[in-house]
């Protein structure tokens, strides 16, 4: 079967099969979201002749011209011959949004096999079913049935987001819009009836606009040939990975959502993946977190960190954070070279200790912060630096965020942030704009550190 999944992603032509009028249905607000796309939208429904100002057609079968991709919003038992005409006339990529197939148990697996046997032998591939589509910014496919009214979409940006839950993929998206973090694609899995989490994998593998690959999964189609593509993605690209169902409530929720049969030993999954080079996560937030540091960092070559603060309570914290291994990242705090401690000394007030973590104390000024950070990424022995950023003392300004910036961009021991400001949404998505790695507290810092040092780790065991 062609494993090409271009045309899914930038398609020509697009049919939406179930437009409404009404603006309370799922085919009306569908079909709103795709209009803002760059192709031709062809609305199907055979009791309308127009929608939104477009033409309407009676089947599939009557619109001119190629389709590359369907959309089916209609009942499970309708779909399956809209596939089967879609595959008659070769469409490319379908996409069926309804549930009631594998994951409502024996009848519905009955009609998910009819669904792949209106396709077999054919070029046609399915989305789903049971599930929302796929939601590309850089060319604004938008397949999902939710308004952007009611969810926030974010621009476009270098995470692919992967999920088998349509639920959990909005979640990441609109923590990802907030954040003003971009992503290259979304895609929402469903049943995984046929295009499943490995043919993403491949294809996000070969996208030049992806620099990292998020997914949530509740199950996987072929767990063997998962980790074999995972390991050589990962090779190249980081591949983080929301393992759900860890649990027998989990995997029997699984079971009634999108119809998973999810793994019965979580320590096995957890070891394989860490042995395929996948980052692995725990919930929607780490998810999101962990994406954006791996596809703006990449990776750090060790785990020696050194914490810069002006407040003495948050690097207590920070080095807590970064040392425990039973509630933190099992990290080492970098000591810091006699030369360092020396230069630090007379850089910083002479009541501070010129050590890790280093306190800029209530005195600090941004030139203070400068030289600081300058000093820092000098010694060999800091891996990493997690800088708190915080705009409340007087003599800080925020010229403060451009020094950051400044060292950030400059290469040396990469700098991951925790900031805290009076408009602490607002400061990080400028931050955000400027390629920093920002995070609103000091332990989604230090786990996006954490993070790195792993993907470091794996890479150095390559080597």
């Amino acid at each position: 079967m062609d494993e090409d999944l271009t045309l899914l992603f930038k398609p020509s032509a697009v049919a939406l099969v179930g437009a409404s009028a009404d603006p309370g249905k799922m085919g009306h607000i569908a079909l709103k979201n795709l209009l803002s796309g760059d192709f031709v939208v062809h609305p199907v429904n055979p009791r309308e002749r127009e929608i939104l100002g477009r033409k309407c057609y009676e089947s599939l079968n009557d619109i001119p011209g190629e389709v590359d991709l369907a959309v089916v919003v209609l009942p499970a038992k309708s779909s399956v011959e809209i596939v089967r005409d879609a595959a008659q006339r070769g469409v490319r990529f379908v996409i069926v949004t309804s549930s009631g197939f594998s994951e409502r148990g024996e009848g519905g697996e009955e009609l998910q096999d009819a669904l792949m046997t209106a396709v077999h032998g054919t070029g046609t591939r399915v989305l789903g079913p049971n599930t929302m589509g796929l939601m590309v910014p850089s060319s604004r496919l938008d397949t999902f049935f939710i308004s952007k009214d009611r969810s926030s979409r974010p621009g476009s940006g270098s995470i692919a987001v992967v999920s088998q839950s349509g639920a959990v993929a909005v979640s990441c998206l609109e923590k990802a819009e907030a954040a003003g973090i971009g992503v290259s694609a979304c895609v929402c899995l469903g049943n995984k009836a046929d295009i499943d989490e490995v043919d993403l994998l491949r294809h996000f593998a070969d996208d030049a606009e992806t620099q990292c690959i998020a997914m949530y999964l509740e199950s996987f189609s072929d767990g063997r040939l998962f980790l074999k593509v995972a390991r050589e993605v990962a090779l190249s690209k980081p591949v983080v990975l929301l393992k759900a169902g860890r649990t027998r409530a989990g995997s029997v929720a699984a079971r009634s959502h999108t119809g998973a049969i999810a793994s019965t030993s979580d320590a096995v999954v957890a070891g394989v993946l860490r042995q395929a080079g996948v980052v692995r996560v725990y919930d929607e937030e780490e998810l999101v977190d962990v994406s954006k540091a791996l596809s703006v960092i990449g990776h750090v070559k060790d785990d020696r960190v050194c914490v810069v603060a002006s407040a003495g309570g948050f690097g207590v914290i920070a080095s807590d954070l970064a040392e425990s291994s039973d509630n933190g990242m099992g990290l080492r705090m970098a000591e810091l070279s006699e030369s360092t401690a020396s230069e630090l000394r007379k850089a910083v007030p002479e009541f501070a200790a010129p050590r890790n973590p280093v306190d800029l104390t209530a005195e600090v000024t941004d030139a203070m912060y400068d030289r600081v950070l300058g000093i820092l990424k000098a010694d060999p022995g800091v891996d990493a630096i997690m800088m708190s950023l915080e705009l409340q003392p007087p003599n800080v300004t925020d010229g403060l965020i451009g020094i950051a910036g400044r060292h950030f961009s400059e290469g040396g021991p990469p700098i991951v942030m925790s900031v805290f400001a009076k408009d602490q949404s607002s400061v990080m998505r400028d931050m955000t704009s400027r390629g920093l790695v920002v995070y609103p507290t000091i332990r989604r810092s230090m786990r996006a550190i954490a993070a790195l040092v792993e993907r470091g780790g794996y890479l150095r065991r390559l080597r």
